[in-house]
């Protein structure tokens, strides 16, 4: 009897020293999307004009939403818009003075802003009448003081007049040269003066434009991602929202799901990246389906805090395991899961292996060293 009894013994010992089993660490879980949930908000607030979605409505990447009251936004809009191009159109002229070109054109301006370009167009041949006018009285006395030039230096050949009257009417022609060339100097420093002017109020209205054009795009609400519409936080057509209010909430549904889990502060030490870890769903019978497979992706740099139900404080770090599509498509009884966020999971992390013999050996081991220190 002892013999069977020590034979039965030594074939459960080398069995126990051979055979391995997995090690986990195990953690309750949800499925989540990929991608975070996107909370679509009233960038500038208003009136709520038009709905378009409801709680549950699948809606494509760009796909509008819901539309704000636009009458204030457009009437901003096409204010600054009418004060950006009638100082462009000014510009314009002003540019044309300075090149001294003959041919002013409006090009598209003529359609857009036709009152504001006749104004202008008024205004430049205005100006370049008076300077020509201007000019015109100084050549014609340019004229006359050249001639009187001409006459008393032949008469200084003959010594009818005298080098100081020759001298008096060079004076009186470069007198004449310098006025025409001051006219024409303070006629282009003008127009330096405006572009300089225009150009800066231009670019101060071109912000005031861009935050105008901001506004009136902000009325129109559309899905930053592809998804399903959910919390839906206002109904109420002509409802008053302020800037920065949610409208409603939108879970993607591209980019696939994660698990997400909590680790609590005493397995963390023994958890590394790329660890296989299988998972339970609750949504799915273990007997029949069996385990999923993934990947543990990510731990929270640190612990995060949440109240419990009994009011207590709960430290423990946040985990995402990825599925494991390709093992999911191998296996038949697999191929029929579809994942939504929301499911409950339970997973169980591979940390290693070991034989039956340690484990049975590791509280006989632990004890012994407790008791030596």
């Amino acid at each position: 009897m002892i013999l069977v009894l020590a034979v039965l013994l030594g074939v459960f010992l080398i069995w126990a020293a051979l055979f391995e089993f997995d090690t986990t660490i195990r953690a309750m879980g949800d499925v989540i999307p990929r991608a975070r949930t996107q909370v679509i908000q009233a960038a500038d607030g208003g009136v709520l004009s038009e709905l378009l979605v409801r709680e549950g409505s699948v809606v494509a990447e760009g796909e509008l939403l819901s539309v704000m009251e636009k009458e204030r936004a457009s009437a901003g809009y096409q204010e600054e818009r009418a004060r950006v191009t009638a100082l462009e159109v000014a510009l314009l002229r002003a540019r044309t003075e300075i090149y001294d070109d003959e041919t002013l054109d409006f090009g598209a301006y003529q359609e857009e802003i036709p009152g504001v370009v006749r104004a202008q167009r008024e205004y430049y041949d205005q100006r370049k009448r008076g300077l020509q006018e201007e000019l015109g009285t100084l050549q014609t006395n340019l004229d006359m003081a050249s001639v009187e030039l001409q006459m008393n230096e032949r008469l200084l050949e003959t010594g009818d007049v005298s080098a100081i009257e020759v001298m008096r009417a060079e004076r009186q022609v470069n007198d004449v040269r310098g006025q025409m060339l001051e006219i024409r100097n303070d006629y282009l420093e003008e127009a330096h003066q405006e572009i300089t002017r225009t150009e800066a109020e231009l670019e101060s209205l071109r912000y005031k434009l861009n935050s105008a054009s901001n506004i009136l795009d902000h009325t129109e609400i559309v899905s930053p991602v592809a998804g399903v519409v959910k919390y839906l936080t206002v109904t109420t057509l002509g409802g008053v929202l302020r800037a920065g209010d949610e409208l409603m909430q939108i879970s993607p549904s591209e980019g696939g799901v994660v698990i997400e889990a909590k680790i609590m502060p005493a397995d963390i030490g023994k958890l590394e990246l790329g660890m296989l870890v299988f998972i339970k769903l609750d949504a799915f019978d273990f007997s029949i389906y069996g385990n999923l497979q993934g990947t543990l992706e990510y731990i929270s740099s640190g612990t995060l805090t949440e109240r419990d139900a009994s009011g207590r404080d709960e430290e423990f770090y946040l985990a995402q395991i990825g599925i494991d599509e390709e093992h999911m498509a191998r296996e038949s009884n697999l191929s029929s899961v579809v994942l939504k966020p929301g499911m409950k999971a339970t997973i169980d992390i591979r940390t290693g292996s070991k034989t039956v013999l340690n484990y049975l050996y590791s509280p006989i081991a632990k004890t012994f060293s407790g008791a030596v220190h």
